[in-house]
């Protein structure tokens, strides 16, 4: 364990994990709108709604931790892109997952679902970016 600690003590860059908190903040917020818009305006299925809120989320995020967190100003390279969606689409395997387990299985509310999982796709994708992606 100590050694765990220590690998994301080195690892983590706390003014680019403080922007990378205030972009997942911002995409949550993107995610959640798309999502209820999904819901409540288009009536569609949950498992749709999900990852229509989840694909405009990752299109504001690549281009907000590109630019800003972590100021990879090298212009947009689709390797660079192809690494971000990989990272991102593990990222919404684990959050489509989490929805049907919550929600499918253990009756949690569509809404209150989404919390557990978005602490889990954080640390997740936070790495994924500083490590995978954006080096």
């Amino acid at each position: 364990m100590r050694k765990l600690i220590g690998f994301i003590d080195k690892k983590i860059d706390l003014k680019k994990f403080m922007k990378f908190g205030v972009t997942g903040v911002l995409n949550t917020a993107v995610d959640f709108a798309v999502y209820s818009f999904c819901l409540e305006i288009l009536n569609l299925d949950i498992k749709i709604a999900q990852p229509s809120g989840q694909a405009i989320a990752i299109i504001n995020s690549y281009l907000i931790n590109k630019n800003w967190t972590f100021k990879k100003r090298s212009g947009y390279r689709l390797s660079e892109m192809f690494k971000f969606l990989l990272v991102n689409g593990g990222s919404i395997s684990i959050n489509i997952l989490g929805v049907y387990i919550f929600h499918d299985v253990l009756g949690v509310n569509e809404y209150l679902c989404k919390v557990p999982i978005a602490f889990i796709t954080i640390i997740i994708n936070y790495f994924g970016n500083k490590l995978f992606v954006f080096k």
